[in-house]
């Protein structure tokens, strides 16, 4: 509608969310971002750039050439949101590649690595050299006497009732 008026002609509104007009004072055109360039720096949001300023609050200012343009400080608010959303972004991602990395080494810790070839016996097979290290690797119960040079005491009640297991 006012693309083809001179600037000095163009009504002192602007457009809202609502697309109520609304009265503006003259802004200086040095203060003003065409939506143009800052396409350049933030991608164009898929809801246009309309809605996306209305929901900021953020109204089109029309520049002395008549092209769509934001102030200044809006358009730095803006770049400010994004590069606050990218730190986000790379945050969480650190969190997770480091949450992926200590269950990757839980996981790869818990695999039973074998015996190595060079550590068999000689003459022993091989499975019957992992299950004998398989055997060897569970938790051995230790003797009172053993308990007893360890510094610990450990004490077994007796059941009540012979006949009782527990």
């Amino acid at each position: 509608m006012f693309r083809h008026m001179p600037a000095d002609s163009l009504p002192d509104v602007e457009h809202t969310e609502s697309n109520t007009p609304r009265a503006v004072e003259r802004v200086d055109p040095s203060g003003l971002i065409p939506l143009s360039v800052l396409a350049l720096d933030l991608p164009v949001p898929s809801e246009g750039w309309a809605n996306y300023l209305g929901r900021r609050a953020i109204a089109f200012v029309p520049d002395d050439l008549g092209r769509d343009c934001v102030r200044r400080q809006d358009a730095r608010r803006l770049l400010d949101e994004r590069r606050a959303d990218e730190l986000r972004r790379r945050a969480v991602a650190r969190q997770q590649e480091q949450e992926a990395v200590e269950a990757d080494r839980v996981r790869f810790a818990s695999i039973w690595k074998g015996v190595a070839a060079d550590a068999l016996p000689v003459g022993v097979s091989a499975g019957d050299a992992m299950l004998e290290a398989a055997r060897q690797s569970r938790p051995k119960r230790r003797s009172l006497l053993e308990d007893a040079f360890a510094g610990e005491t450990v004490f077994h009640a007796l059941p009540a009732n012979p006949d009782e297991e527990s």
